[in-house]
């Protein structure tokens, strides 16, 4: 019976969670972008606090319900937007949880900067695979790296902010 409820409140607060980054997710598409592809990524901000509090399984598991579902209340569920922001999502929590895991000390600043790169990287590389059929599209690769490290700055420091003042954690 305790182990019940503990199940059920460990799957309300990734409910919670989850929802809090598709509400993210929505309102920083309101935000105007410079160019279609730019935005900073604010609901990665709850899956960098996941991924140092909880570990890599409850990230993902947020990651790909605001991704789908995200995609979803959008309406680019079936588009290509939304199998390269999966994609790019995932190889992104990938990196994120090996750089957490290695013996050198990274801040959520440092975390989140080469998951960004990392997520940018595979955006060029899903929309070279999908759409875009031409290496000319790398020819962005030297701008994703330079916007991935200002966004991976800035979700890693508001990370860091959000983590010291509520210690997100599902125990």
């Amino acid at each position: 019976m305790i182990e019940q409820k503990h199940d059920f409140n460990r799957l309300t607060k990734i409910a919670f969670f989850t929802a809090l980054a598709i509400s993210i997710y929505i309102l920083e598409m309101l935000i105007p972008k410079p160019f279609p592809f730019v935005k900073v990524g604010f609901a990665n901000i709850i899956i960098l606090i996941l991924l140092a509090s909880n570990g890599a399984k409850i990230a993902f598991l947020v990651t790909i319900g605001k991704t789908i579902m995200g995609g979803f209340l959008t309406g680019t569920i079936f588009t290509p937007t939304t199998i390269i922001s999966l994609t790019s999502g995932i190889i992104a929590l990938f990196v994120m949880s090996i750089v957490f895991k290695t013996k050198i000390s990274f801040s959520f600043i440092g975390v989140s900067i080469l998951g960004a790169i990392a997520h940018n990287f595979t955006q060029i590389l899903v929309v070279r695979i999908l759409l875009i059929k031409e290496n000319s599209i790398f020819y962005l690769t030297p701008i994703l790296i330079i916007l991935g490290i200002i966004t991976g700055i800035i979700t890693g420091y508001l990370a860091i902010l959000f983590y010291e003042k509520n210690k997100l954690s599902l125990e």
